[in-house]
C-alpha cells in the first residue's frame, strides 16, 4: 500500500502553472503554485512585482518585518491572512502575511508557501474569487513570501463550519473508527475499510467520512490519525497529510519504511511523533514547519534523512547515535530549528550537508570525535550563535565555506588533524580573541596557513590561542 499526496499539491503541476503565466520571477512560482494548490479558488492571485520590491526594501530595514511592510504599503490597519483575519475584516480592508520559507529552490519554496495559504481557504468559503496579489523573493539563501488580499463588498469570507454531532466527545455508529472530539475527529484509518483501490490521504479519509456522515470536515478537522493497523503500508509518499493544521498525534505502523516527500509538512500543531523501527528512509520536506513538535524517535535502522526534512520544526534533541547505517544528513535537513539544544551523531555518518544546521541558535555543541565524517557541506553551521565547542574527528577532509560562518559563541575547537581544505570564510565572524583551537602536535603552523587560506586576516589568526597538544592516544581516549 502507498499513499500518494493530493493531485493540488504536486509541485510539477505548479511549475506547469507557472510556465502558463509566462513569468520567470520567484513571484511568478508563488503565484502559480498558490493557484493550483486551492481545491476551490477563493483567490487568484497575481504575481506583483511591485509587492516583491517593496518586501526586500522591507527585509533591510529589519525588525519586524510584517510591520515594516504594512508601513510601506500604507496598510497599518490590515488583519492577518488567516481564518480569523479574513472572516472579520471589512470590506476594503487588507490581509496581509509573510512567511520565512526553507526550501532548496525558489520551487519548493513556493510549493511550501502554498500549503500554508491552502491551510487556510480551505476553511472558508466565499460567494467568488476575489484577486489577490503575491511576492517572493530569495535573501541570503532564504525565501520569503507575502500575500495581499483586499476584502470587498462582493466577496466576502465565511468559516464553514462542520455538521457534526456536537462539540462532546462521540463516536458516530456509522463510521466506525471515527471520534468526534471538539469539532475534530480521532481517525482510525483501518477500520474505516476503504477500498484497495483508494490511496490513503488526508483528502481520501475525508471525502469518505464526510460521504457516509453527510457531514463537511476539511483536510485540518483531524487532530489523531491512526494508522498502525494498515498492514502492509510500507510508504507514506508525497504530502499525504502536508498542512493537516490541527494534527497533534500520529501512530504508524509497523513495516512503514518510507517517510516521503512532504508526507507531514506544515502541520504546526504535531507534537511528538515515534517512527516505526522498520523506517529507514525520511524524505525530503517530510516534516518541514511542524512549528511544535519538539521530540521525534528515530528508528535506528534509518538509512537516509532527506533535505529540508525537518527544517523550522520545533525540535529540542535529535539522538541519531544509534542509527549505525546513517552516512549522510541532507542538504537544510534541521535549517532554522532554533530550539535544537542537543545533536547526538551515530559513528557512521561521512557528511553533514549543506545549510545541514544553519540558524540552529540554541545548539552549544557539536561533537564529531566517534564519527567518520569527511566533509562538513557549505555553511552547515552558519549562524549558530550558541555554539561553544566543536570536536572535529580525525577522518575530516574538507570543510565547507561558510560552514561556522557567524557562529560568535565559538570558545573551543579540536582538530585531530588539519583538513586538506578549509573553504573561504569557513569560520568568518567567530571572535579570535575568546577562541582556543587545540590541534595535533606540531601542526599548529599547518592549520594556521589553512586559516589563512580560508580568508581569516592575520591579525585575527595571531589572536586565536592554538595549543597542539593532541597526540594519537589523546585522540583514542577522546580527551
Amino acid at each position: 500500500m502507498r499513499l500518494r499526496r493530493p493531485i493540488a499539491f504536486i509541485l510539477s503541476a505548479a511549475l506547469a502553472a507557472s510556465a502558463l503565466t509566462g513569468c520567470d520571477s520567484f513571484s511568478g512560482h508563488a503565484a502559480a503554485a498558490a493557484n493550483s494548490a486551492q481545491v476551490q479558488q477563493l483567490i487568484e492571485f497575481i504575481a506583483d512585482l511591485g509587492l516583491e520590491r517593496d518586501l526586500r526594501q522591507a527585509l533591510q530595514k529589519g525588525g519586524d518585518l510584517r510591520q515594516a511592510l504594512l508601513t510601506l504599503l500604507g496598510l497599518e490597519n490590515a488583519v492577518n491572512f488567516n481564518v480569523d483575519g479574513l472572516t472579520s475584516a471589512r470590506p476594503g480592508q487588507h490581509a496581509v502575511q509573510v512567511w520565512e520559507v526553507t526550501a532548496q529552490s525558489a520551487e519548493d519554496a513556493a510549493a511550501l508557501a502554498a500549503s500554508q495559504i491552502r491551510a487556510v481557504l480551505e476553511q472558508l468559503k466565499s460567494s467568488g474569487v476575489t484577486e489577490g496579489r503575491i511576492g517572493m523573493v530569495e535573501v541570503d539563501g532564504k525565501y520569503y513570501v507575502v500575500v495581499d488580499v483586499e476584502v470587498t463588498e462582493e466577496n466576502t469570507f465565511e468559516p464553514i463550519r462542520p455538521a457534526s454531532d456536537g462539540d462532546d466527545d462521540s463516536e458516530d455508529d456509522t463510521i466506525p473508527g471515527v471520534t468526534v472530539e471538539n469539532g475534530l475527529l480521532i481517525v482510525n484509518v483501518a477500520d474505516l475499510e476503504l477500498s484497495q483501490n483508494t490511496d490513503i490521504t488526508a483528502e481520501n479519509i475525508i471525502e469518505v467520512i464526510n460521504k457516509k456522515a453527510g457531514t463537511s470536515y476539511i483536510n485540518s478537522s483531524i487532530k489523531v490519525l491512526n494508522l498502525s493497523g494498515c498492514a502492509g503500508l510500507t510508504i507514506i509518499d508525497n504530502g499525504a497529510f502536508a498542512s493537516c493544521t490541527s494534527l497533534t498525534k500520529i501512530i504508524l505502523p509497523e513495516g512503514l519504511e518510507t517517510i516521503g516527500t512532504s508526507a507531514f509538512a506544515g502541520c504546526e500543531k504535531l507534537t511528538t511523533v515515534t517512527l516505526p523501527s522498520t523506517v529507514s528512509e525520511i524524505g525530503n520536506y517530510a516534516f518541514s514547519l511542524c512549528d511544535n513538535l519538539t521530540e521525534i524517535t528515530l528508528p535506528d535502522g534509518l538509512k537516509s534523512i532527506g533535505g529540508v526534512a525537518f527544517a523550522g520544526s520545533g525540535l529540542t534533541k535529535i539522538n541519531l547515535s544509534g542509527c549505525t547505517s546513517l552516512k549522510s544528513i541532507g542538504d537544510s535537513a534541521f535549517q532554522n530549528c532554533t530550539s535544537l539544544e542537543t545533536v547526538l551523531l551515530p559513528e557512521r555518518l561521512a557528511e553533514i550537508g549543506v545549510q545541514a544546521f544553519y540558524g540552529c541558535k540554541s545548539l552549544t555543541s557539536i561533537d564529531l570525535h566517534n564519527t567518520q565524517v569527511k566533509t562538513i557541506g557549505n555553511n552547515a553551521f552558519i549562524e549558530c550563535t550558541s555554539l561553544e565547542t566543536i570536536t572535529l574527528p580525525s577522518t575530516v577532509t574538507e570543510i565547507g565555506g561558510c560552514a561556522f560562518q557567524n557562529c560568535s559563541g565559538l570558545e573551543n575547537i579540536t582538530f585531530y588533524t588539519v583538513p586538506n581544505t578549509i573553504e573561504r570564510e569557513a569560520f568568518k565572524g567567530v571572535k579570535a580573541e575568546d577562541l582556543i583551537i587545540h590541534c595535533p602536535s606540531g601542526k599548529t603552523n599547518d592549520l594556521k596557513e589553512k586559516l589563512k587560506a580560508s580568508g581569516l586576516s592575520e591579525d585575527k589568526i595571531a589572536k586565536i590561542h592554538f595549543e597542539d597538544d593532541l597526540t594519537t592516544f589523546t585522540y583514542l581516549l577522546g580527551l
